[in-house]
């Protein structure tokens, strides 16, 4: 059976890394286990990374053994439908070559500095940075600014999850967290209306 070839090589809260077998290292077998693990409830991110399978969730909502036994009946409907069957195909070298661990940690990086190049490119077109720009003019207010925006995408970002599965099904139940998300939009609200 295909799963009991599954390894667990990391645990960590919300964290696991399974070493997969070659029969699911196939890229028609990595798409489909791919897809069929983002569709379970509390998963956020799937990533399969030189034969490695990478699944970050929400802790609170999939507890590790029910994400196992997702994993478990995922590969099991895999192997049912023939799709890790056929032996792997023969790589190339340059195949070899893209999906060698430097490499793709480069790929990540480059990723990471395009978004960041986009998002300066962003604050450059807001005025926030150049010249005669808000961090010049008074940089007091724009640290302020600027660090309420990062809190309010970090905490929707931890948040989401919680958001969209559970505060609005119930909101009743979870009036005091929707009082706070209110108090904390008055208050993002409130600093950035012009003062007299």
């Amino acid at each position: 059976m295909l799963a009991r070839k599954i390894l667990l090589r990391y645990r960590a809260p919300g964290h696991v890394r399974f070493q997969l077998p070659e029969e699911l290292r196939r890229p028609e077998a990595r798409q489909a286990l791919i897809a069929g693990l983002r569709r379970v409830d509390g998963v956020y991110r799937v990533r399969i990374v030189g034969g490695k399978l990478s699944i970050r969730y929400h802790e609170p909502f999939l507890g590790f053994t029910e994400l196992a036994r997702r994993l478990h009946a995922v590969v099991t409907e895999l192997e049912r439908r023939g799709v890790p069957a056929a032996p792997p195909p023969r790589r190339s070298l340059v195949a070899g070559l893209t999906e060698s661990r430097p490499v793709v940690w480069l790929r990540h990086k480059i990723e990471a500095l395009r978004e960041t190049a986009t998002a300066f490119a962003i604050l450059a077109r807001r005025g926030v940075i150049g010249k005669g720009s808000a961090i010049i003019e008074d940089p007091r207010k724009f640290a302020f600014e600027f660090a309420n925006d990062v809190l309010v995408l970090y905490l929707i970002r931890v948040h989401w999850h919680r958001i969209v599965h559970d505060w609005l099904p119930h909101p009743i139940k979870n009036r005091y967290n929707w009082a706070a998300v209110f108090y904390l939009t008055y208050l993002l609200v409130k600093s950035r209306l012009p003062k007299p």
